[in-house]
């Protein structure tokens, strides 16, 4: 899967909200933060539970299992517990299409 897949479309995610999708078998979240679309394997690092399930403000998202926090643009660590960075997929608008590329 080395190129860009469609995902969902703009007018599916609203600002300042994600959502989950399956992509070749895996969960993708995707999220709208100040009219940019950021996505990401929705996943929590710390112990596997299901990001798209906390909170989002602004490139922040909270894991609802253990507070764990991560920057949605570079999926830098925030805040303990988690330690491993979480794994960002590149996104491209086509018109009304998101895509996102899995493997570079």
């Amino acid at each position: 899967m080395s190129d860009y897949e469609k995902v969902a479309e703009v007018s599916d995610i609203p600002e300042g909200e994600m959502e989950s999708f399956f992509v070749g078998g895996e969960a993708i979240a995707i999220c709208r933060v100040e009219g940019n679309f950021y996505a990401f394997k929705d996943e929590c690092t710390h112990q596997c539970f299901t990001l798209s399930d906390g909170d989002l403000d602004g490139e922040r998202i909270t894991c609802c299992y253990h507070g764990a926090e991560f920057n949605v643009r570079t999926g830098e660590v925030l805040c303990l517990p988690a330690v491993e960075p979480l794994e960002i997929y590149p996104v491209k608008i086509d018109g009304d299409d998101i895509l996102v590329k899995l493997d570079d």
